[in-house]
Formats: C-alpha cells, sequence, structure tokens
C-alpha cells in the first residue's frame, strides 16, 4: 500500500512541477502558433504520465 502512495505522489509532484515549468518559463520562449506546437504542448504531460505507469506495470508484471 506505501508503494503505491509513494508512486501517486511521484506522479502528482512531477506533473505539478512541469506545470508550473509552462507556467512561469513558457512565456519566455519564443514558439510560432500553429496546430503542431499545439498537439505537442497538449499531449506532452499525458504522454510523461503514461510512460511512468507503463514503467510501473512492466515492472509488476516482470515481478510476478
Amino acid at each position: 500500500m506505501n508503494e503505491k502512495i509513494s508512486f501517486l505522489i511521484k506522479i502528482i509532484v512531477s506533473s505539478f512541477l512541469l506545470s508550473l515549468v509552462i507556467k512561469y518559463l513558457a512565456p519566455y520562449v519564443s514558439i510560432s502558433s500553429s496546430n503542431i506546437n499545439a498537439l505537442i504542448i497538449v499531449m506532452i504531460l499525458p504522454l510523461i504520465i503514461t510512460i511512468f505507469l507503463s514503467k510501473k506495470l512492466w515492472d509488476n508484471v516482470s515481478d510476478s
């Protein structure tokens, strides 16, 4: 149970840190407005969370 909670906290903290980076550093980055750039920005956070969860699932399957 403790392992699940610590993993969830890691996901929440990393999402929070990434959102802070986007909020405070993104205005200083010059990115042209296009559909591809918007899609990349919108999909990066779910992709990172998917990678973390997939790694966790892979570790659980290999331990069994």
